[in-house]
Order: structure tokens, then sequence, then C-alpha cells
């Protein structure tokens, strides 16, 4: 017997489905959670890299993991509101080397997950803008 004509695809198909059914039969579904509520199916987009996008973002999102750019992009802002808040010059210059450092991490990333650029900041002008608005306190 030759299986050159054989639909393999078809008959996994037919396998899978008749295991199921049994399964069905013999109440395997019958407890797991979730039962008799709806599902919510998220729309998936039509291009095949979004959509590979899309499922490795649920599947971040499901296990509570958190991307490493959006980590330092947030650590980004909250250095910007840092700097601006400050009322002592002395801490200026650490603040914003350890804001500039994450901006070259996240500027030589070679990901396009977030497509918006992360721009250093100068000690001098930054030193400038602190004793300016101190002035005006």
């Amino acid at each position: 017997m030759s299986l050159k004509n054989v639909d393999f695809d078809a008959a996994f198909r037919r396998i899978a489905d008749k295991r199921i059914e049994d399964a069905m039969a013999e109440g395997k579904f019958d407890n797991l959670p979730g039962a008799g509520k709806d599902l919510i199916l998220d729309p998936l987009p039509a291009d095949e890299n979004a959509r590979m996008m899309w499922w490795a973002l649920k599947i971040m999102k499901q296990n509570d993991v958190t991307p490493d750019e959006i980590v330092w992009r947030k650590t980004v802002d909250h250095l910007r509101a840092a700097i601006h808040a400050l009322k002592d010059e002395s801490l200026l210059p650490g603040l914003v080397e350890k804001l500039n450092h994450l901006v070259r991490q996240i500027n030589t990333l070679g990901t396009n997950a977030i497509n918006l650029p992360v721009t250093m900041i100068d000690l001098e002008t930054e030193r400038q803008a602190l004793r300016e608005r101190l002035e005006k306190r």
C-alpha cells in the first residue's frame, strides 16, 4: 500500500475531531474554568507581522512580562520629572547621566516596538533651566 496519495492533514483532523468528541462524551471538559461564560475574543490584525506582534504582546501580558524598553522609557519619564522637580543642583549631574544612559540603551535596542524617539539631555542646558526655576521661587 502506498501512502503517496493519502491526505495526512485530513486524516489528522479526523483523528483530532474524534478524540475531542470522545473527551466531550466522557465529560472531560465539564469542569474547565470559565465554563458557560462568554469568550472574549480580540480581533486579530490582518497583517502577518502585526499578528505575530499581537500574539507576543498578548502572551507577555498574560504572564505579567514587561519589555525592557517599556521599563526604561518609564524610568526616563520619571527621571525627567525628578530633574524638573529638583531643588538641589548637586543631584543634577547624576540624574542627567542616568537618563542619558537609558536613552542610549533604548536607542540602540534595534527594535521597532515603539516608534517614538527618545532624546538625551544636555547637563549645562538643564543646569541653566534649574537655576532659572530656582530663581523664580
